[in-house]
């Protein structure tokens, strides 16, 4: 079951389809309970004035993350170092 409404809060409505989707599979992945908690779509003006677009802000057990949706196909993996 995706997050409830009390749980997600959409600010504002995405002009991109596929941003949309990308946030909707977002919310059906995380469980609807504490303390799982998200909000989309919003902007913020920082220190320097500029104003800053958020896709999604997700708090979960680990912390926070700041989650930008992107539309480029293809495979993202983690860098490894050589020892």
């Amino acid at each position: 079951m995706p997050l409830a409404p009390q749980r997600w809060k959409r600010v504002t409505k995405s002009a991109l389809p596929w941003e949309a989707e990308a946030l909707e599979y977002l919310r059906a992945a995380l469980p609807d309970c504490d303390p799982y908690y998200g909000c989309t779509n919003f902007s913020f003006i920082a220190d320097d004035g500029t104003v800053n677009e958020v896709d999604a802000l997700v708090a979960i057990p680990r912390g926070l993350f700041l989650i930008e949706a992107k539309s480029d196909e293809g495979e993202l993996r983690a860098a490894t170092r050589a020892p």
